[in-house]
């Protein structure tokens, strides 16, 4: 048995942000950001959920900015053990005393946020934060320099503008 389409009205009723809501916000985005950096930015973007949402924020920014991207990758040799990350792709751009911000889709537990900070640290920029599409507070457990929130979220998930579920969206 297929999987049944949704209807227009039932996929009007999933629809948590819409899409002058999000333009909305990352015009917002992009002035606080053109404010706090007026010597420019470089947006580090987690590949891949937030490769749509760092580009639509880089058309906001009238600063000077450049823009990279970032990918991890997580092994796990045993099911009962964490997994293990590391970079699978890292910026290109040097970031030696440059003012960083790091964009992901969405801030869960913050794990990941974390490596990616610890990792971009050791290239000392200048300044490091987090902007972040959908920030979930209830399920945070480690503190971030989360500068620029979107939307504050309680969905357990969440699909669509990059984000998937399930190989979905």
């Amino acid at each position: 048995m297929g999987r049944r389409i949704p209807t227009a009205e039932e996929y009007e009723q999933q629809i948590r942000y819409t899409r002058d809501e999000i333009e909305a916000r990352l015009c917002s985005l992009g002035q606080e950001i053109d404010r706090d950096f007026p010597d420019g930015v470089i947006l580090l973007v987690y590949l891949r959920a937030a490769a749509m949402f760092g580009c639509d924020l880089l058309r906001k920014i009238t600063v000077d900015a450049d823009i990279d991207f970032l990918s991890i990758g997580r092994y796990q040799g045993d099911k009962n053990e964490s997994p293990l990350l590391f970079l699978r792709q890292d910026a290109s751009v040097s970031l030696f005393r440059q003012t960083g911000l790091l964009c992901t889709a969405i801030v869960r537990s913050g794990f990941t946020m974390h490596f990616l900070l610890q990792q971009l640290q050791a290239k000392k920029p200048r300044s490091l934060q987090i902007c972040t599409l959908l920030h979930n507070e209830d399920q945070q457990l480690l503190p971030l320099p989360l500068a620029y929130i979107g939307f504050n979220t309680s969905y357990a998930s969440l699909c669509g503008y990059g984000m998937h579920f399930r190989g979905q969206g």
